[in-house]
């Protein structure tokens, strides 16, 4: 997969992104569901445990993939005018709270309280923030960008909704709109590589893209409630 572009974060105090995988998500549709968050800022996670949450989910299943990588460098890009030079103290931490394992059963319990450590000192007086839910659509973005959401992904995404106390109905329906969005893109990619008539082809494109945009208007909603 090729990195997710944003071409401009929201602005102010909360500045929170969505990106997802380029090969199913267009910069176009990306910008429509990027908003300013009110959510008051004690409920919010600031960027760089933020950050931190998204390479343990990155790291989950046992090896962090370039597509993923990529993606992480453009979420941290958006989040963070900075990133670039804070990243390598970001990854540090996080590798460092992974040499805890001692067996390789105990992994999934030092990744799981990586992520807790991470919430539980999220600074509230830090320069900018990530919603709760802005923060498990780019989780969930991450985790389907190797187009490989495995099992560990899902139980540590999981855990992270119930301590960030989202609604177990939207992260469902989180779940449910990208694995769509995913599925009329690849649609769309798969139409467009037939022989039937350019008019058949550009009426069925036009009709997904419509159900697309309305998928992600409805992510915009959910996300901004």
């Amino acid at each position: 997969s090729g990195s997710p572009v944003l071409s401009n974060t929201c602005p102010g105090r909360v500045t929170p992104t969505i990106c997802a995988s380029s090969n199913s998500l267009s910069a176009s549709f990306q910008e429509k569901i990027c908003a300013n968050a009110s959510a008051p800022v004690m409920k919010n996670i600031a960027t760089r445990n933020a950050l931190q949450i998204i390479y343990y989910l990155m790291a989950a299943d046992g090896t962090v993939y370039h597509s993923e990588e990529e993606k992480f460098d453009a979420i941290g890009a958006a989040l963070d005018p900075n990133f670039a030079d804070s990243k390598p103290a970001i990854i540090k931490d996080c590798q460092a709270q992974l040499e805890k394992v001692i067996d390789s059963e105990d992994y999934y319990d030092v990744l799981q309280d990586g992520v807790e450590d991470a919430i539980q000192s999220s600074n509230e007086t830090a320069d900018t923030f990530i919603t709760p839910k802005l923060l498990v659509w780019d989780l969930l973005t991450i985790a389907y960008s190797d187009e490989s959401y495995d099992e560990t992904e899902r139980k540590l995404l999981k855990y992270i909704v119930r301590k960030l106390q989202i609604d177990k109905a939207v992260f469902l329906e989180m779940e449910s709109s990208i694995l769509t969005i995913l599925d009329i893109e690849k649609e769309i990619a798969w139409i467009k590589t037939t022989d039937r008539p350019y008019l058949t082809i550009e009426a069925r494109v036009n009709e997904l893209t419509k159900r697309q945009a309305a998928i992600f208007d409805s992510v915009k909603d959910l996300i901004t409630l």
